[in-house]
């Protein structure tokens, strides 16, 4: 098999799925505190992950590497203007 394995943290799929995964991330916004915290927790939990991608409600991302390094990237533009996913 190649390429990533890229699975979502919140939906029913699965403990093995996520437990495969090179990727993991949150589709439910959290809090900053929270994001963060879950982001470390996921990687404790799952050691074949690489990346983990947790949306923040400010409309930001908390992304944490296996390399124990995290960043916050914030939002661009008003929040309240609505912004297409790419």
């Amino acid at each position: 098999m190649s390429g990533l394995l890229v699975v979502r943290l919140d939906a029913g799929g699965g403990e093995n799925w996520r437990e495969c995964a090179d990727m993991l991330y949150a589709a439910r916004p959290l809090a900053l505190p929270e994001a963060r915290s879950l982001t470390s927790l996921v990687l404790e939990r799952y050691p074949g992950c690489g990346l983990v991608c947790v949306p923040g409600e400010d409309g930001g991302w908390v992304l944490g590497t296996r390399s124990r390094l995290t960043v916050v990237a914030l939002p661009t533009g008003p929040p309240d203007v609505p912004r297409p996913l790419r």
